[in-house]
């Protein structure tokens, strides 16, 4: 590492460790899509002989407040069991149920399948039993089960396909690169009156999706989370951490690019698992995660020979 990096920077901080997982955040917004072309924003190839089909859909993490995660893109939901969600979860649910996947996977760690396959079968059977389900820690109102859950068994699946591989931004830095980090969050983000380029401020646009959200039902929530064209704000995650990355390295110093590293190093992973998990012969997949990693996740999927994402805008617009 440059000697005198961090203290020309003031980079990120001691406990960047936890802050760093903040902007990684899994979840980020988008304009009203009363503004949006649906067409234009759907960045994804047409579907070749041979290829599996894969239904990106990025969601909000629903059991997370803003006040109980770092997660720097945390919402705020509302009653998620309440009857006014419910209503808008079988909507949403319904809608998605028209593209009639074969498997329906989840942002669950892989290796704890059986975890899931236990959380599934109580789900199905008797819904009431779900929290004594041994290992089995989500929250009620988390997306897994709410959509994931609600959507497989509304389609008759025997089970849901955990594939995630969790990793922390930080995995690929020493001991000692991250002992000399030092700072909170807010000083790993690029502010946007610090540079030239254009870079969207994090606050402002989970403060706007949070009025909008406060306002608005769930369906138009995740119609704005998966608008994906090159304007999208969905992709504020990755512009963050390339920000970061390039920032703070310098020629032959590239400690934080490790940061975007790790990010991708996950998400290849991730992608490895969704085309592993399910069974050979299902052609269509639908795979349910934080909408921060549905940009590089169809990136990847679109650079495979065997998988091609598919948007589920058309489906969630009726």
């Amino acid at each position: 590492m440059a000697p005198n990096l961090m203290d020309r920077r003031s980079f990120v901080g001691a406990t960047a460790a936890a802050a760093i997982a903040g902007l990684a955040g899994c979840n980020a917004v988008q304009d009203d899509p009363k503004t949006l072309d649906y067409a234009a924003a759907d960045p994804w190839p047409s579907t070749k002989d041979g290829q599996r089909e894969v239904m990106l859909l990025g969601t909000s993490h629903l059991a997370q407040t803003p006040e109980d995660t770092q997660n720097a893109y945390a919402l705020d939901a509302g009653n998620v069991l309440g009857e006014q969600r419910q209503r808008e979860l079988e909507t949403l649910t319904d809608r998605l149920a028209a593209w009639d996947p074969d498997r329906i996977a989840v942002e669950h760690v892989a290796s704890e399948q059986s975890i899931v396959d236990r959380a599934y079968t109580a789900y199905t059977t008797d819904n009431e039993t779900i929290d004594t389900v041994s290992g089995w820690d989500r929250d009620r109102s988390d997306e897994i089960i709410q959509v994931g859950f609600r959507l497989a068994d509304k389609l008759g699946h025997d089970s849901v396909a955990a594939v995630d591989y969790y990793q922390r931004l930080d995995a690929l830095l020493t001991e000692e690169e991250k002992q000399q980090l030092s700072g909170s969050l807010q000083s790993l983000l690029i502010k946007p009156d610090s540079v030239q380029y254009p870079i969207s401020d994090i606050g402002e646009t989970v403060e706007q999706e949070q009025q909008r959200l406060n306002e608005g039902s769930l369906l138009e929530h995740y119609k704005r989370l998966n608008m994906l064209n090159s304007e999208s704000s969905v992709w504020q995650n990755d512009q963050q951490l390339y920000a970061t990355a390039f920032e703070n390295s310098d020629p032959g110093e590239y400690t934080m690019v490790k940061l975007m590293t790790a990010w991708t190093q996950r998400n290849l992973r991730i992608a490895s698992n969704i085309w592993n998990v399910p069974n050979a012969d299902d052609q269509r997949t639908l795979v349910i995660y934080g909408s921060s990693h549905v940009p590089q996740l169809g990136q990847i999927l679109t650079g495979s020979p065997m998988m091609s994402p598919v948007s589920p805008l058309p489906y969630l617009d009726g």
